[in-house]
């Protein structure tokens, strides 16, 4: 049978529509694909407790009293130590670390710099400090020894982590886009590297 002009301009448009009516159906019945859940950050256990360990003693600082204690993993005090003079910690962050060497180190982030205190007595040994002052009131909220004489730190309000020489010359920066909160940093070690860690970005690196 032969259309019209207006016929077939009337079955091309009803064509049309019914074609676009079945897509829109057809997409409302589809059904999306459920979302797949992110996956945790999850800690390791020697970034969230670190243990600091030598010699049959253990190395921990008591925030309130601004002093590094040092006891038998048996039992029993050893010595507690102010540091040089005394320790100021304005803040929550009084970290402390034990190098590949064997030398215990604390952070003075009051002062903006790191104390060596001899492990068997507490006394106080040396100091170091970066050759460019650490930023902020108070800094580095978290830091390792690394072996030789190097250190790498996390610094809040600056927001990066860093990687310094035993000249205090900056080696490198590893990162200064850390997030706003010293509570998200966490750092550690496990088979011979150093762990750092940034919960509020979700980031991890690796230094040695």
């Amino acid at each position: 049978m032969k259309m019209t002009r207006r016929e077939f301009l009337v079955w091309l448009s009803g064509t049309f529509c019914l074609g676009l009516l079945g897509w829109l159906v057809g997409r409302k019945l589809q059904v999306p694909p459920e979302p797949v859940p992110e996956a945790p950050f999850e800690l390791p256990m020697f970034a969230v407790r670190p243990k600091h360990v030598l010699n049959g003693m253990s190395f921990q600082v008591d925030r309130a009293k601004r002093t590094v204690l040092a006891n038998m993993e048996s039992g029993g005090p050893v010595w507690e130590s102010r540091g040089e003079d005394k320790f100021i910690v304005p803040g929550a962050a009084f970290p402390l670390d034990l190098s590949p060497e064997g030398e215990l180190w604390v952070a003075n982030i009051g002062r903006k710099r790191l104390e060596q205190l001899d492990p068997a007595t507490g006394r106080f040994i040396a100091s170091w400090e970066p050759r460019e002052a650490f930023g902020g009131c108070c800094n580095p909220v978290r830091f390792a020894a690394l072996p030789g004489g190097r250190f790498v730190t996390m610094e809040k309000g600056v927001r990066r982590a860093c990687v310094y020489l035993p000249s205090g010359e900056l080696e490198r920066v590893i990162t200064d886009q850390l997030s706003d909160s010293e509570f998200n940093y966490y750092l550690g070690r496990d088979a011979g590297k150093v762990h750092l860690y940034d919960t509020g970005t979700k980031q991890h690196w690796e230094v040695s």
